[in-house]
């Protein structure tokens, strides 16, 4: 039986719900971007009363009393034809929600209910995923596409299914989110207002063309790992606008092209050995022999963590990623390698040998740990 990976993304209807009910005359869509240090300290104190008859009421409403009042939890009710208490608990769920003060609230609101009853659930956001500032959303939806990205091809790789309830939520995030949807999701489900018509959308055949990405992947390399050289400003007219961002001369990837490169780089890299960015990155022909024997998952797993071997050399060692293990053989092996890290996920003991010569670090070869 397959299992369910869920987003669903939350606004705040479920405020301005209750608020009708409870008589609540605040205006909270004027509200609705503020954090919670920015939040007008003489309504800190009414909202969290508010707030907290919110939770007390979520916790205790039946069936017919959550749809109405939650356009988010209408749809997985439909979905699955049940209350949540009886929703599948092999399910996962991740509740997106905005960087806000109430988008936040309701967010931990629902979390506590799927908690209330065994359900699997976490809470996603990203610094400053809110709409008063266009430039730090696009940073925002930027850095949202790189982590979910990389979750949901995880969650595929191990048998999920991958579903985006659309229902609730700000448009300005759905309409990123139903663009990624058609790249990563198998089905979309959306409903409208308090019927109980669910749509249920498949993913559409999409062929993406992976043609500048495979051309220039040295600079969507550079542009995701935020290496910064004389190439990148030379080349980064040589892909299209779409996908990057310019700001202050400085560099990264868009949204979208967050998204796509995300896709591409594991079609591109089950299949090619990336080449170095830096010059002090040497590629042996004996590693680049051992690469042809690896399996296609196992290809993958080597170019990322070479990618984190990039990052890390270009800070100079500082701050390299831990699930790198990047660090200095020790003990008789060390007369033959200088460094060793690993390259593959999990419990694989197998490591990448480096000898650092001139100043190079020389990707040798793959062994069993010494």
């Amino acid at each position: 039986m397959y299992r369910n990976l869920i987003l669903t993304s939350c606004g705040i209807s479920i405020l301005t719900n209750l608020a009708k009910k409870f008589n609540f005359k605040e205006n909270i869509y004027y509200l609705s971007n503020y954090t919670e240090d920015e939040f007008p300290k003489d309504k800190i104190e009414k909202f969290g009363d508010f707030l907290d008859n919110s939770r007390k009421y979520l916790l205790n409403a039946d069936k017919g009393e959550l749809c109405k009042i939650s356009a988010e939890l209408n749809a997985l009710i439909n979905f699955y034809g049940n209350h949540i208490k009886n929703f599948p608990k092999t399910d996962y769920h991740i509740i997106l929600h905005t960087d806000t003060y109430l988008g936040k609230s309701v967010a931990e609101i629902l979390r506590e209910l799927f908690s209330k009853y065994n359900i699997s659930v976490e809470l996603l956001t990203k610094r400053d995923l809110k709409t008063s500032s266009f430039e730090e959303f696009q940073i925002a939806l930027s850095e949202l596409a790189e982590d979910l990205s990389e979750r949901l091809i995880n969650y595929k790789n191990s048998g999920y299914r991958i579903i985006f309830n659309l229902t609730g939520g700000f448009k300005s995030i759905n309409s990123f989110l139903q663009t990624m949807a058609s790249i990563y999701a198998d089905e979309s489900i959306y409903i409208f207002e308090t019927s109980n018509n669910l749509l249920k959308i498949p993913r559409l055949p999409l062929d993406i063309d992976y043609s500048i990405f495979k051309e220039n992947i040295n600079i969507f390399r550079m542009l995701e790992l935020g290496i910064y050289n004389n190439l990148l400003k030379e080349k980064i007219k040589n892909i299209p606008e779409i996908t990057y961002l310019e700001i202050n001369e400085e560099y990264s990837l868009s949204p979208w092209g967050e998204l796509i490169w995300k896709k591409a780089k594991e079609e591109i890299y089950k299949n090619k050995l990336v080449e170095p960015i830096l010059d002090r990155i040497v590629i042996s022909k004996n590693l680049k022999k051992q690469f042809e024997n690896f399996s296609e998952k196992e290809k993958v797993q080597i170019n990322k963590n070479i990618d984190k071997l990039e990052r890390c050399i270009f800070n100079n060692r500082q701050n390299c990623e831990t699930s790198l293990g990047f660090k200095e053989v020790e003990g008789k092996e060390a007369e033959k390698y200088q460094y060793e890290m690993y390259c593959f996920d999990g419990n694989d003991s197998r490591r990448l040998y480096i000898k650092y010569e001139d100043d190079k670090y020389i990707l040798y070869e793959i062994n069993d740990h010494l």
